[in-house]
């Protein structure tokens, strides 16, 4: 029963933690096309969408720090997580 759950544990974490991917990467597309498309219209300039960006890049290193500590809790080296992780990413 144990060696079962060492298994689906990480199989399970994986397919939701690609699935999270897989939605991020969607709604990161989509601003990025209202974006453009904002910019095209003239409602927004490209200087009001850099300018938070680099603010952004300048925060990385303590974000950088945070994102760690979150990865740390991921079993990611297992093969179980990686199976899962590309099945939630292409299929869920």
């Amino acid at each position: 029963m144990t060696f079962i759950a060492a298994l689906l544990v990480p199989l399970v974490l994986g397919f939701l933690v690609g699935i999270i991917a897989k939605a991020a990467v969607k709604v990161g597309a989509a601003i990025a096309v209202i974006i453009i498309i904002l910019i095209v219209t003239g409602f927004l300039s490209p200087s009001q969408v850099i300018q938070p960006l680099v603010q952004l890049v300048r925060t990385g290193p303590s974000l950088a720090s945070k994102v760690n500590q979150v990865a740390g809790y991921l079993p990611y080296s297992s093969l179980t997580f990686i199976i899962g992780f590309v099945v939630g990413l292409f299929k869920g």
